[in-house]
């Protein structure tokens, strides 16, 4: 057999080869930098492309679950995947797969290329936002902070969402940092409720923030923005009698404008309605 007939099947051999690679999905890459994000129970797996002709399926499993798929995180070009409806179990452990399609191809691949995501807890692995709270003057020398827990993406069977307390029930407690207006000393007591009296000086204006505190697993939630008491200073009872004085000089001085422009004018009226009565009088005078 010649060169040019070694060369043919060579070069056959060689393409067969190629479409069965291509076929099998050799050709793909799995993902890569495979991470999880989730704040107050929400939850994302997220990774990086590295092909354009790509498409991904993800897949997650729990310790007590099997694997379940997202029919929007199925064959999508997406690179993120919000699986919060499938790891309602906030106490399980969940690792996730990134499979990896061919855009152009529809048939299955019999092993496509994957990354498996580390292990994920919720339970211990979310970040918790802020809380509210309302700041309640009770009277000049106590303050009630009365604290909204904040809701998460985990739904009871009713379909409304669970607070953080409802997770975490005994374990929550906040942080509740206080200090007087102006001042660099800050303070710190925990509440374990939702309501929490404070005791604090008359007449200086205290701000407050909180903080939620998960006592196990130990962690720490965002802080709060800051509010603080009306300042007593600024009431009018603390503004002195000299105050008093001028505003009542002032309220006098308008009082008497306002009575010397009416008198002028019912004059004025008067001695108008006395010329258009007697006009003779007026002329001979």
């Amino acid at each position: 057999m010649g060169c040019g007939a070694d060369f043919a099947i060579t070069l056959g051999f060689a393409i067969i080869c190629l479409n069965c690679g291509l076929g099998s999905g050799t050709s793909l890459e799995p993902v890569t930098n495979v991470t999880w994000k989730s704040f107050n129970f929400r939850t994302t797996l997220q990774w990086a492309a590295t092909s354009e002709d790509s498409v991904y399926t993800v897949r997650v499993s729990g310790e007590q679950s099997n694997w379940k798929k997202k029919p929007e995180c199925t064959r999508s070009k997406i690179t993120s995947c919000d699986l919060t409806n499938l790891i309602q179990n906030v106490a399980d452990t969940y690792t996730a797969e990134v499979l990896t399609y061919s855009a152009t191809k529809t048939e299955d691949v019999e092993e496509p290329p994957l990354k498996r995501s580390t292990a994920f807890q919720p339970l211990k692995q979310t970040d918790i936002g802020q809380a509210t709270f309302e700041l309640i003057e009770k009277n000049k020398t106590e303050v009630q902070l009365t604290i909204k827990d904040p809701l998460t993406f985990i739904k009871f069977s009713n379909n409304t969402f669970k607070t953080i307390r409802d997770i975490y029930g005994s374990n929550l407690e906040y942080i509740v940092f206080y200090w007087k207006d102006r001042s660099s000393g800050k303070k710190s007591l925990i509440a374990k409720d939702q309501d929490k009296r404070i005791k604090v000086e008359e007449g200086v204006t205290y701000c407050f923030s909180i903080q939620p505190h998960i006592k196990s697993p130990f962690k720490d939630g965002q802080e709060s923005s800051v509010k603080c008491t009306r300042s007593q200073r600024d009431s009018p009872s603390d503004y002195g009698i000299g105050v008093y004085v001028l505003i009542i000089i002032g309220a006098l001085l308008v009082i008497g404008i306002i009575i010397g422009v009416t008198v002028y004018l019912c004059r004025r009226k008067a001695v108008h309605n006395s010329a258009e009565m007697n006009p003779l009088k007026m002329v001979s005078a």
